[in-house]
């Protein structure tokens, strides 16, 4: 199996395993983050009362611009973001499967394990419970808690830094999306880019970016349990 490209971690020092949630903690074939993209449209139709082409420009736009298509909603139509995250989240979680050596690995990583998503508290608990992972990841940093700010904003990952008193020399980060492990990166924490199938938003102007943002990236992965599961053996050896 296929699971590292790159490989300059140094794990003596980690206090703290930061992780993304959606298309991180799951792989993206399980489709989920698909059916968060689909409502995202269906809300701007309604919303904004549009037709769905320009829709789907307006959701794509403000995801390049912003970071995330509520913060340019938001900003440009006075969206409110629990209306939102509310509506784009109330998706059937079916399709996430409870995978036992993400449970093993991360029952084993020594130190404080936190999820920091540009989602909603409910979806990642509604998540984390679905793939058993909950009882290992206590600590949840959400949108409303980055005063919806999002990655890869730096004053989102500052308020994430004060809020739990971090060393990022002391703390790693797994991410699906590379723009969001640069201010990261700057910063001292180690990075890995999670790469387990095709995002979304992985266009051509992505896939560009992430090329470009590699210097930014430590570790590859294609299989998050199985790179945790590296992680674990290295640490103990």
């Amino acid at each position: 199996m296929k699971i590292i490209l790159e490989n300059n971690l140094d794990l003596t020092k980690i206090k703290h395993w930061v992780f993304d949630l959606d298309n991180t903690l799951y792989p993206a074939s399980s489709n989920l983050f698909n059916k968060i993209d689909v409502r995202m449209k269906k809300f701007i139709i309604k919303k904004l009362k549009i037709e769905p082409d320009e829709a789907y420009k307006i959701q794509k736009k403000y995801y390049i611009e912003y970071g995330t298509t509520l913060s340019g909603l938001m900003k440009n139509h006075n969206v409110m973001p629990k209306e939102f995250l509310d509506y784009v989240h109330k998706i059937d979680t079916s399709s996430l499967k409870v995978d036992i050596r993400l449970k093993k690995a991360l029952k084993k990583l020594p130190g404080e394990l936190y999820v920091y998503t540009n989602g909603s508290k409910s979806h990642a608990i509604k998540v984390m419970k679905r793939l058993e992972i909950n009882k290992y990841i206590n600590k949840i940093f959400d949108i409303e808690n980055a005063n919806y700010t999002p990655k890869p904003s730096k004053e989102s990952l500052d308020i994430f830094i004060k809020k739990y008193n971090i060393n990022p020399k002391e703390a790693i980060i797994f991410e699906d999306i590379s723009k969001n492990l640069i201010n990261a990166k700057k910063i001292g924490f180690q990075t890995v880019l999670i790469k387990n199938a095709s995002h979304p938003d992985k266009n051509i102007q992505v896939i560009k970016e992430e090329n470009i943002n590699n210097k930014f990236i430590d570790h590859i992965s294609y299989d998050l349990p199985a790179t945790l599961g590296e992680i674990y053996l290295d640490i103990n050896h």
